[in-house]
């Protein structure tokens, strides 16, 4: 059964595949976002694009009464290291935004929302973590964690409170095409795209730091696979989804590469800021959940994401 969904941030990246892929499927996609999406694509008419900013109460209200998608996918925010930089802006767009989007949904009848969590909500140097779980208390130390943590509980209150069938995801960071948004983790997507472009480049973590990973292609998966997800079979609500096993470090990543590109010219210059913000990052994010209540399973290795990574860049 065909729906229509709004995606705010829908002109990123993430977005913007996954704005295809639902149109593929049937569904009608409003697109809201503070810039079009390049390239615009119609999907044959089942496209729309609303010019607003999640931070604006109004614009959101708007959006959601003229279109009354019975789906939300809230992908809108600020990501980690911008918002170190800008503290007050992420608090507004990652904090307030979801509950503009939470709050329009509850005025307007949108039956479902789906909240985009993030690993940054075990990020704290206290803890040392290696694994983390759903039972794994959530303490972050940096503002993009704390939003975070802050819009999961503000849907899972919006759930008991108001009925709205919340659910979300937890995403490590992710690598892919294109995927360059700001972060403390981007620079893996640009290791791989520079060495397909000939470019040099210049790490900024030492050669042993291992963060966890998810192929962009397994994450835009996993936010199709739980919105439809029957409401019945979900417990647990916002889930972990886990990351490539065993988790890469990355000069394990510089060597999958170099079986494609020998002559990359790839260094190391760690920068103290990032390298200390990945040390004190969770190595494994367990999805057992997730596998148990929605049949969620992680399909890319590290080799296999390589590989599919240079043909969609390249083709």
């Amino acid at each position: 059964m065909s729906e229509t969904v709004l995606i705010t941030g829908g002109s990123g990246f993430i977005g913007l595949e996954l704005a295809k892929n639902l149109v593929a499927e049937g569904d009608r996609i409003v697109i809201f976002d503070v810039k079009p999406p390049q390239p615009l694509f119609d999907g044959g008419g089942a496209v729309s694009y609303v010019k607003g900013d999640i931070t604006n109460f109004s614009q959101v209200l708007n959006a959601v009464r003229d279109f009354r998608p019975q789906v939300i996918i809230h992908l809108a925010a600020i990501l980690s290291a911008p918002s170190e930089n800008d503290p007050w802006a992420s608090i507004s767009v990652n904090g307030m935004g979801t509950y503009h989007i939470l709050e329009a949904a509850r005025l307007f009848d949108s039956k479902r929302v789906i909240l985009t969590s993030s690993l940054a909500v075990y990020v704290n140097p206290g803890y040392n973590l290696e694994v983390v779980t759903e039972e794994t208390p959530q303490r972050p130390l940096l503002v993009y964690g704390v939003t975070k943590v802050f819009s999961e509980l503000l849907g899972l209150y919006y759930h008991k409170k108001f009925g709205i069938d919340v659910r979300g995801i937890r995403l490590p960071v992710l690598i892919g095409p294109n995927v360059n948004s700001p972060g403390f983790g981007q620079y893996n997507s640009r290791l791989v795209e520079a060495a397909i472009l000939g470019k040099p480049f210049e790490v900024n973590v030492p050669e042993d730091t291992v963060i966890p990973l998810l192929y962009v292609k397994d994450a835009l998966r996993s936010l199709i696979l739980l919105n439809k997800a029957p409401e019945d079979v979900l417990v647990t609500r916002i889930y972990n989804v886990g990351q490539m096993i065993p988790p890469p470090s990355t000069l394990d990543l510089v060597n999958a590469v170099r079986k494609h590109y020998p002559e990359a010219k790839i260094s190391f210059n760690p920068d103290p800021l990032i390298t200390e913000v990945n040390k004190n990052t969770p190595r494994e994010i367990r999805c057992d959940e997730a596998q148990k209540e929605w049949g969620w399973y992680v399909s890319y290795s590290l080799d296999e994401m390589v590989n599919d990574f240079i043909t969609t860049y390249t083709r």
